[in-house]
């Protein structure tokens, strides 16, 4: 298997893909079940740390930035 610039966006991409589909789960099981959903606590994170949720997506965007470019 190599490692290719094409293979780390697709499995970056698959992984986000999946984490989205993950938090989608958990909204639908909690609103079924009158809880609290994860993304209220994803919301809560960001608003607490907003340098560090800014700083991972210019990181996020250098990557893939960098992914396309070449």
């Amino acid at each position: 298997m190599h490692l290719n610039p094409e293979a780390i966006l697709s499995l970056l991409a698959t992984l986000f893909v999946g984490f989205l589909l993950a938090l989608m789960v958990n909204e639908t099981r909690c609103l079924a079940a009158g809880s609290d959903p994860m993304t209220d606590q994803v919301h809560e994170l960001t608003h607490r740390f907003p340098r560090g949720t800014y700083a991972l997506a210019v990181v996020i965007g250098l990557v893939l930035g960098h992914l396309f470019w070449t």
